[in-house]
């Protein structure tokens, strides 16, 4: 079976799909991985052959128009919001998206790249829309992408998702339309797919656990929930000597990090992190990430690190404090650590509810009500309650008999 993946985003949005591809290459398939500029060593190193895709994501987010997409919470506004962020990248994306999947059999397309929808139908793929978290209406819980709303009765938890997924749709389509047009092809009904007639709706993928958030009743037989795909520490990392010494200098920290999140005063943020990691008399790892976060300590009580694998730093420490990525929170929770999530936008809301609903870490702190008192305080209770401590290592003994990836390839070896 050929398999052509796109993924467009964070490297977030890039590490589920490298260990998707090396497992669907462990099982005998061929795979390219097309993705953005920037990640291809990162594709080359985890042995998959690499396509390019245009556009530069830290730049984006960190642009005004992605700082404005990330602190947006005005439901209409978001059409126009995405359509500027997203849609020169789709456009631009469009052409190479089609090289990259001509003669594969199935196409893999991730929450962003759209462009798979015309590609995969270009190639006489079968095509498999892939998402990190739930992406199909159901009446058990609100929109995973409505940051504001929380869980309601059934029938208004399916308005939250028809909202929501309308108001994406309709900051996308134009540019997928237009790609259409050119190519004379017919254009895509309209509407979310999720709202297509079962014949022109594609697989929906769903590579989380449902031991986090389970996979509701009301889901059709064309949505599937195959638990996390992680490819765990890569194969001869070895840790920084500066962290080993930090590790064992000391108690047992917390991390801190908010990965591909841009803040508009990462300073600031910094300064915040750093006196709430006093006031709980705690020792942290602050991973810089797309903010920049550099908490300038002169105590020793924090270590500043630029990049170490999630999945051998989380079992090292008390407790982890994020910005609730998809990828972030399964791997704290694989961990069995205590979270605090500090969500941004989007899923990363639903995230953060779904660990305190676990009993796998406190309520979440979004990021405007973010303050020293909060922070230090949610720490503080990450580190100390047992029954958190509890509940963490029941989710991530759950997880651990779970294998996402392998269960993914047979789902996708359905459609070849």
């Amino acid at each position: 079976m050929r398999v052509t993946i796109l993924t467009m985003g964070s490297r977030g949005d890039l590490e589920p799909f490298l260990a998707l591809g090396q497992g669907l290459v462990g099982a005998g398939h061929r795979v390219r991985l097309a993705t953005h500029g920037a990640f291809e060593a990162r594709v080359r190193d985890a042995g998959l052959p690499f396509a390019e895709l245009p556009g530069d994501p830290q730049a984006a987010l960190s642009g005004p128009d992605g700082l404005a997409v990330l602190a947006a919470r005005n439901p209409a506004a978001l059409p126009r919001r995405i359509r500027r962020l997203v849609g020169p990248v789709l456009a631009a994306a469009a052409e190479p998206a089609e090289e990259a999947s001509a003669g594969a059999d199935v196409v893999v397309a991730a929450t962003l790249a759209l462009v798979g929808f015309t590609a995969a139908e270009r190639a006489g793929a079968a095509l498999a829309w892939a998402h990190l978290q739930p992406a199909a209406p159901t009446r058990a819980y609100a929109s995973a992408l409505a940051p504001l709303v929380r869980d309601l009765p059934g029938p208004l938890n399916l308005v939250t998702w028809a909202l929501s997924q309308r108001l994406f749709w309709r900051g996308v389509l134009p540019v997928l339309a237009a790609r259409r047009r050119h190519l004379g092809m017919a254009p895509l009904p309209p509407g979310p797919p999720a709202s297509w007639a079962p014949d022109r709706r594609p697989l929906a993928l769903h590579g989380y656990s449902a031991a986090v958030a389970p996979t509701p009743g009301d889901w059709p037989a064309d949505v599937e929930v195959t638990g996390y795909w992680s490819r765990g520490v890569p194969p001869g990392w070895e840790p920084p000597a500066v962290l080993a010494r930090f590790l064992a200098a000391g108690p047992v920290p917390v991390y801190l990090g908010f990965g591909s999140m841009p803040d508009p005063d990462p300073a600031a943020l910094a300064a915040l992190l750093l006196d709430a990691v006093r006031a709980a008399g705690l020792r942290a790892v602050v991973l810089s990430g797309w903010s920049g976060l550099r908490p300038p300590d002169s105590t020793g009580q924090v270590l500043v690190v630029d990049e170490v694998p999630h999945a051998w730093l989380f079992p090292r420490v008390q407790a982890v404090l994020h910005h609730g990525g998809a990828g972030t929170t399964a791997a704290g929770l694989r961990a069995g650590a205590p979270t605090v999530v500090v969500p941004f936008f989007a899923d990363q809301f639903f995230w953060g509810r779904r660990v305190a609903a676990l009993g796998a870490g406190p309520a979440p702190i979004p990021r405007e009500r973010l303050t020293t008192a909060r922070v230090a305080a949610a720490l503080r209770t990450a580190t100390t309650d047992p029954g958190l401590r509890a509940g963490a290592r029941a989710v991530a003994g759950r997880l651990a008999g779970e294998d996402g990836t392998a269960r993914a390839v047979a789902v996708l070896e359905r459609l070849a």
